[in-house]
């Protein structure tokens, strides 16, 4: 994975716990195929880093539609991580009981993709977006879909790594 070699170029060496951990979270992890960079993608988007994504998308690993319903996917949950927090925040029973009104139709078809990777794509932007009750939904969704636990947990450690060097990259 060359273009981890970018990305790690940017980091400082006061964040080389960072840097070395990209190769170990995307390079080395349990998830099938190209799932760690599809992982990596979904938190950059949710970390708002422009670099991160368009290095990761111009690194030609991933196809034009598993990029799209990567970024479907994010997209959604840069919505809903803010919706279902203020559900809670709110803290309004009568509130939590109105329909969002909200389009979600990239539901319906999982963004083009498998629903699995789906899920597992907003479970990162999740991650990254702090919203525990989307974070609890996909990840025991996953659980059911046969993920185990250490697969959550790379997905975990990605989002983490990925986002820490948005916040590195942004700095410098």
């Amino acid at each position: 994975m060359e273009f981890l070699s970018a990305i790690k170029e940017k980091i400082p060496d006061y964040a080389k716990d960072i840097r070395l951990n990209l190769d170990g979270t995307i390079a080395r992890s349990s998830l099938e195929g190209n799932d760690a960079l599809g992982v990596a993608l979904a938190a950059a988007f949710a970390a708002k880093s422009k670099f991160l994504i368009d290095t990761i998308r111009g690194a030609g690993i991933l196809p034009p539609e598993e990029i799209q319903g990567v970024l479907s996917a994010s997209a959604l949950m840069g919505m809903n991580n803010v919706w279902y927090p203020y559900l809670d925040m709110a803290g309004d029973d009568e509130l939590k009981t109105q329909p969002a009104g909200l389009r979600m139709n990239a539901y319906a078809n999982h963004g083009g993709l498998d629903a699995r990777r789906f899920e597992m794509y907003a479970l990162a932007a999740s991650i990254v977006g702090k919203c525990p009750h989307c974070v609890h939904a996909h990840y025991d969704g996953l659980r059911k879909a046969g993920m185990s636990v250490q697969q959550l947990r790379d997905v975990g450690r990605i989002a983490a790594v990925v986002n820490a060097a948005a916040q590195v990259i942004a700095a410098e």
